[in-house]
C-alpha cells in the first residue's frame, strides 16, 4: 500500500524528530528511520545542552567562551546566533516534556554543569542520559501527535 504524504522525514533523531513535530501542524508527516524510534545518536549522546538560563551568565560570556573554546575555527556570526537562540531551544524541549536534571536544594533551578571550556555552569543535562531523555520525551510527543497527522515506518539500510 502506497501512503501519501505532505512530509518526509528522513531520520528520528532531534533534528528529524523536532521538524517532524513542528510540520505535523501543516500536513502529514512520515519518519522513516533505520531500525526503530529509538535507533538514533540523539539516544547515546550522555554530555548536555549548554545555554544561558541564569541571571549569573549572559550571552556575551558564552559566545566569548564558545570562540575562545573553538580556536579560531568557529563562526563568529553562527555562534552569536546560536547562543541567543538557546533559550528558546530548552523552552521549546521543556515544552515537548524534556525533563532536565533540578538542584536538590529545594528550589525548581536547573542543576547546571561547568564543562569544557565554559566559565559558568550553563550545561542542562538529565543526570548521564541528556540525549535518552530527549528523544524519549520527543518519540511520547509525537506518539500524541500522530494519531492525527504523523505516521512512523521504518526503513532499514542495506
Amino acid at each position: 500500500m502506497i501512503e501519501t504524504v505532505d512530509f518526509l522525514v528522513i531520520g528520528g533523531g532531534l533534528a528529524g524528530m523536532s521538524f517532524a513535530l513542528e510540520a505535523a501542524q501543516w500536513g502529514k508527516v512520515a519518519i522513516y528511520v533505520k531500525k526503530g524510534d529509538h535507533d538514533a545518536n540523539t539516544f547515546y549522546a550522555q554530555g548536555g545542552i549548554a545555554s544561558v538560563t541564569s541571571e549569573e551568565d549572559s550571552f556575551s560570556r558564552h559566545i566569548d567562551d564558545t570562540l575562545n573554546a573553538g580556536a579560531g575555527l568557529c563562526n563568529p556570526e553562527i555562534v552569536r546566533i546560536t547562543v541567543e537562540e538557546g533559550p528558546d531551544a530548552i523552552h521549546w524541549l521543556l515544552d515537548k516534556g524534556v525533563e532536565f536534571s533540578r538542584r536538590q536544594d529545594g528550589t525548581s533551578s536547573f542543576d547546571l554543569g561547568k564543562e569544557g571550556g565554559h566559565t559558568k555552569r550553563r550545561v542542562l543535562h538529565s543526570g548521564d542520559i541528556t540525549g535518552r531523555a530527549i528523544q524519549l520525551a520527543l518519540l511520547k510527543k509525537s506518539a500524541l501527535t500522530r494519531t492525527s497527522n504523523m505516521s512512523n515506518a521504518t526503513w532499514r539500510s542495506t
